[in-house]
């Protein structure tokens, strides 16, 4: 069974899914992902789909895990600068709740994190995540 034919929703699912084969997404031939080609539905995992009202997957288990992976961190440490901009974060995206013990300047904290300098999310020093957070 090819992934386009497959319901969009859990709801449109039969039994009769547990004895298909269903091709892969990616098919082996779009990823290195050591890719299975095709797959089955297992009683257990359709049961558990329709528990949680997800919809099938559309890629085999490998290629699932692979693009797991790809939302975890990499083992590795960035330096990086505290965002505590005094008043609010440096990118203006979040305004603090109270007082920090720099005051109003800049805080001058530098400290490796597994949070890389290219996503998004505001990076503030233990010192200032604790007076802002906890």
């Amino acid at each position: 069974m090819k992934t386009k034919d497959l319901p969009d929703h859990i709801n449109d699912v039969s039994d009769s899914i547990l004895n298909e084969v269903i091709e892969c997404e990616h098919n082996g031939k779009e990823c290195s992902q050591q890719c299975s080609t095709a797959f089955r539905i297992l009683p257990n995992e359709l049961q558990f789909y329709r528990q949680m009202d997800l919809a099938l997957p559309r890629l085999c288990p490998n290629c699932r895990h692979y693009e797991r992976l790809k939302t975890i961190n990499p083992p590795k440490l960035w330096h990086r600068k505290c965002m505590c901009g005094g008043v609010e974060s440096s990118n203006k995206e979040y305004k603090n709740t109270i007082a920090h013990s720099h005051g109003s300047e800049p805080c001058q904290n530098e400290f490796e994190t597994a949070i890389s300098d290219e996503k998004k999310e505001i990076v503030y020093c233990e010192k200032c995540y604790q007076t802002e957070f906890v």
